[in-house]
């Protein structure tokens, strides 16, 4: 069985029907993943730009609370991400850019992990060159994540492989 057909058949289940075909069912996961999509990039970025030397005043320790709420929306972002793969599965797992997205993400997250044991419940680290490469990546990863979801929109060769069946 080639890929394609693996493709189909998984499309034709009733919960990649279900997802394609209600508004509500794909709309909603689409809106949770963009919300959830906000919140790690937004507390990433927040951290990594403090790293990098923007607000100087403010402690990286402090930041750490969030950390609670990125996990959780870093958890809906897989959870949505995966309703949104079930809905149109050819469509992402055959466009290069689906894999720039994923591993983005989670080289973003390792890297968060990092920043999240190295700075929280710690009196103000000294910020050793390390974690200021690792801001200046994460950035750049983040915005790679933003960019190429956006992208897979449009990038697509092929929408639907039970097209091909």
């Amino acid at each position: 069985m080639d890929k394609l057909e693996t493709l189909a058949r998984l499309e034709e289940t009733a919960l990649s029907i279900l997802m394609r075909e209600s508004g509500v069912a794909f709309f909603s996961s689409l809106t949770l993943h963009s919300l959830a999509m906000a919140f790690v990039v937004g507390i990433n970025f927040a951290v990594a730009l403090r790293l990098v030397g923007v607000a100087p005043r403010l402690e990286i320790s402090a930041l750490s609370r969030f950390y609670v709420i990125h996990w959780y929306a870093a958890a809906l972002i897989f959870i949505s991400g995966a309703a949104l793969l079930l809905a149109y599965p050819a469509k992402a797992l055959t466009n290069p850019v689906f894999y720039i997205k994923l591993c983005a993400v989670i080289i973003g997250l390792l890297i968060s992990k990092r920043f999240q044991s190295t700075f929280t419940n710690k009196p103000e680290a000294s910020i050793d060159r390390t974690s200021i490469k690792l801001a200046y990546l994460s950035i750049a990863l983040w915005i790679i994540t933003l960019t190429a979801g956006r992208f897979l929109a449009y990038t697509h060769s092929t929408l639907l492989a039970s097209r091909f069946y």
